[in-house]
């Protein structure tokens, strides 16, 4: 069946409303539940090239990784099945947009909004990496935003084990060139956590000066990202030296020399973020504390 013959049908007992939106191996639909709560259904719909099984074994590992984990920053998964053969998954309907739509509606974000969105994906990123889990894949298309700027990290279709060297194809790379750690880019098979600090350093560079660290073709950023330097953010943007230090910090070539771990890194923007609110407004420095205060005590 094509993506659009499901629409008004059922897909076990989930009615298929509307196509909102596709990946390079899924289709996702608006769908309702038998108690017409709207959920996002998820079903594996791969191109022909010949890599299905493998694909599919990324389909289903994003699924079983995502329903392992239990955090207010990551999509979580609600159910799996198979229908016509192939797999599905099914979320919460998310409201709002990809981090990666708004840069595109925005160019770039405020500076205090770029560094609170980076402080959740972090705190997403240090719990997934307790769990042992490396995501591996951390850019603004797998990162959702909603409407009050609650940030969801999403798309673990190519999460690994640190004990589970499987799923990477020898010769493939995984990942996004323009947003992968050194490691990643020279196929080191000693990837760890920190690649996804590194990416996570990307993705604040890109959202806090409009622009990414380095552009070119796939050979081009892959040979950036392992030998050269990225131009400062303030040569960039208006950044304070905090954010700087930050992005700088986790995109160091060195991942001995990046944030030990997610925790570090997401008490770093918290910092900055605290800062900045204190710079931004007439509060007190007190206040901005217990504003503060408050606003960590969602985050696990």
């Amino acid at each position: 069946m094509t993506e659009q013959s499901y629409i008004g049908q059922k897909i076990d007992s989930y009615t298929i409303e509307s196509v909102v939106g596709r990946g390079s191996v899924a289709v996702v639909y608006r769908a309702l539940t038998p108690t017409n709560k709207v959920v996002a259904l998820k079903l594996f719909s791969p191109p022909p090239n010949g890599e299905e099984e493998l694909l599919l074994t990324r389909f289903e590992r994003e699924a079983r990784t995502a329903a392992s984990l239990d955090h207010p920053n990551i999509v979580s998964v609600l159910d799996t099945g198979q229908v016509d053969g192939r797999a599905y998954m099914v979320m919460p309907f998310a409201t709002g947009e990809t981090l990666d739509s708004r840069l595109r509606r925005k160019l770039k974000l405020t500076e205090l909004a770029s560094v609170e969105i980076a402080w959740q994906i972090a705190d997403a990123l240090a719990y997934a990496h307790r769990q042992g889990i490396i995501h591996r894949d951390v850019k603004p298309s797998n990162i959702m935003i909603s409407p009050d700027d609650h940030a969801m990290l999403t798309d673990f279709g190519v999460a690994q084990a640190w004990d589970d060297p499987t799923l990477t194809k020898e010769g493939h790379i995984v990942g996004t060139p323009a947003y992968m750690a050194p490691e990643q880019a020279a196929q080191d098979r000693s990837v760890d956590h920190r690649a996804d600090l590194y990416s996570l350093g990307v993705v604040l560079y890109r959202m806090s000066t409009g622009r990414l660290p380095f552009r070119g073709t796939t050979p081009q950023m892959l040979h950036a990202h392992i030998y050269e330097k990225p131009p400062t953010p303030s040569s960039v943007a208006r950044v304070s030296a905090e954010t700087e230090g930050i992005i700088l910090r986790a995109m160091a070539k060195d991942p001995r020399s990046r944030y030990p771990d997610g925790e570090a890194m997401t008490q770093a923007l918290a910092r900055t973020s605290y800062h900045l609110r204190t710079r931004a407004d007439n509060r007190s420095p007190w206040q901005n504390m217990m504003e503060w205060i408050r606003s960590r005590m969602y985050v696990a």
